[in-house]
C-alpha cells in the first residue's frame, strides 16, 4: 500500500501541482504565491502521511485542495485579510474536483491567468523564466538552479524579488484585457522560448540538455495555442517552432556523451511524433496575414527537420528566411546563424566573410574554425578550435571540440 500511495502521490505532485497551487494563487493574488506554494506542499506530505493508513480519498485532487485550502487559511490567521479571504478560498475544493482525473495536463484558466502574471512586463525577462519554472511548471528550486546554472540560493532570492515586485506593482491573476493581450502573449511565448532554449542547449554544466525543460515549454506552447483566450497564428507558429526543434533531442548528445552537430546526428532518431506535431501547428500558423519571428523560426526548424540530410538542405532559402529574421529582430545570434546558413550555400568563404564578432563566444569560433579548415587554412582553424573549447559551455560540447581537434 505504501508503494502505491508513493507512486500516486507523486503523480499527483508531477500532474496536478501547477493546477492546484493556479488555483489557489489566483484567490489569494500575486503577492501570496509563495503561500499556495506552501499550502499546496503541505497538503501533498499530509497526503503521504495519512493515506497508508487512512486509505486514499475517491477524489485525491479534490481532497488536496482542501487540505491546501485550509492550510492557506491556516498561514494568513491574524492577517487582515485572513477573513475576507475565507470566504473566496470556499470554492476552490469544489471547483477543483470538477477537474479530478484530468490528468493530461491541458491548461485552465487559472493556469493561464497564473502564467500571464508571472510573465508580465514588470518583471525583467531573467524574473519571468524563473518564476514561470517554478510557479507554472512546478519545478523546484534544485531543479531550477542545476538548469538554469545557479545556485538554489541564487535562484530563492531571484523568486523572493520577483514575488515583491508583482506585489509592489499590484499585478492581478488574471488575464489581461483584450486591448494588453497581444503585448502580454508575446511575453509569455518568449519566456517559454528562452526556458525550451535552456532545456535545449543548456548555459553551462556536465549536461547539454535538460529535457523536462524542453517538455514543459512544448506542453504549455501548444496550450496556448489550443486555448481560445491566447489562440493565434503567432501561438502556432511558436508551438510548431518548439515541437519541431524538440524532435531533435534524442540526438543532440551521442552514444559516448559527445555533441552531435546536426549534420551528424542519424535523423532517423528524431521523434516523428513531434514532428507530425510541429507541422499541424506550422499549417494552422499560416491562417493570419502577419508575419511574425516566430513563423520564421518555424520555417527555419522545418527545413531542417524535412530535409534528408544535410546536403540536401534548402541552404539558399534558410539565408532568405535569416535576412527577413534579422530585418525584425536583429541580434548576434542571427547574424551567427545566417553566416553559418551562407556559408553552406555559397562556400566557406562567404560564410567567413559574413560572421559577426565573435569574441568570447565559442559558437563564432566554431564556425569560424570550421570555415578556415574547409579553406584548408588548417593553422588558424586550429586557433580557433581552441579558443571554442575554452569557452564551451557544457562538458558535451568541450569534448566535441577536442575531437576536432585531434582531427
Amino acid at each position: 500500500m505504501d508503494a502505491n500511495v508513493h507512486w500516486l502521490v507523486d503523480s499527483l505532485a508531477r500532474d496536478s501541482t501547477s493546477r492546484l497551487v493556479a488555483a489557489l494563487a489566483r484567490r489569494l493574488g500575486a503577492g501570496r504565491i509563495d503561500a499556495a506554494e506552501d499550502a499546496v506542499q503541505h497538503a501533498l506530505m499530509q497526503a503521504l502521511s495519512l493515506w497508508p493508513f487512512k486509505g486514499v480519498p475517491d477524489r485525491p485532487e479534490a481532497w488536496l485542495a482542501t487540505v491546501a485550502r485550509n492550510r492557506a487559511l491556516d498561514l494568513l490567521r491574524g492577517a487582515t485579510r485572513g477573513a475576507a479571504l475565507a470566504e473566496e478560498l470556499v470554492p476552490l475544493a469544489s471547483a477543483t474536483a470538477e477537474s479530478e482525473g484530468r490528468f493530461d495536463r491541458e491548461l485552465n484558466d487559472d493556469e493561464l491567468a497564473l502564467l500571464f502574471a508571472v510573465c508580465h512586463p514588470a518583471l525583467s525577462p531573467e524574473m519571468r523564466v524563473t518564476f514561470a519554472l517554478k510557479t507554472v511548471c512546478g519545478l523546484t528550486v534544485p531543479q531550477i538552479a542545476a538548469g538554469l546554472l545557479s545556485e538554489p540560493t541564487t535562484i530563492a532570492q531571484r523568486l523572493v524579488r520577483a514575488r515583491k515586485q508583482l506585489e509592489a506593482s499590484n499585478v492581478a491573476i488574471e488575464t489581461p484585457p483584450p486591448d494588453m493581450l497581444a503585448d502580454r502573449a508575446e511575453a509569455v511565448r518568449t519566456a517559454l522560448f528562452l526556458m525550451f532554449n535552456e532545456g535545449y542547449s543548456a548555459s553551462s554544466g556536465a549536461a547539454l540538455t535538460q529535457p523536462e525543460f524542453c517538455v514543459e515549454a512544448v506542453r504549455l506552447s501548444r496550450a496556448l495555442a489550443a486555448h481560445p483566450v491566447t489562440s493565434a497564428p503567432a501561438s502556432d507558429a511558436h508551438a510548431a517552432l518548439l515541437a519541431l526543434t524538440a524532435a531533435r533531442l534524442p540526438t543532440r548528445v551521442g552514444p559516448d556523451g559527445v555533441a552531435q552537430l546536426l549534420e551528424d546526428q542519424p535523423r532517423e532518431q528524431w521523434d516523428r511524433g513531434l514532428i507530425a506535431l510541429g507541422l499541424e501547428h506550422l499549417d494552422r500558423s499560416a491562417q493570419g496575414s502577419e508575419l511574425t519571428v516566430w513563423h520564421l523560426r518555424a520555417e527555419i526548424a522545418a527545413l531542417h527537420t524535412l530535409a534528408p540530410s544535410t546536403a540536401e538542405t534548402d541552404w539558399p532559402r534558410i539565408v532568405t528566411v535569416y535576412d527577413q529574421l534579422a530585418a525584425i529582430d536583429p541580434s548576434p545570434v542571427v547574424e551567427l546563424a545566417r553566416a553559418v546558413a551562407l556559408g553552406r550555400a555559397c562556400g566557406p568563404a562567404e560564410g567567413l566573410a559574413a560572421l559577426p564578432v565573435i569574441d568570447g563566444n565559442p559558437y563564432g569560433h566554431a564556425a569560424t574554425a570550421i570555415f578556415l579548415t574547409e579553406l584548408g587554412r588548417t593553422d588558424e582553424a586550429r586557433d580557433h578550435f581552441e579558443k571554442a573549447r575554452n569557452l564551451a559551455r557544457t562538458e558535451p560540447e568541450r569534448r566535441l571540440l577536442e575531437r576536432r581537434l585531434r582531427s
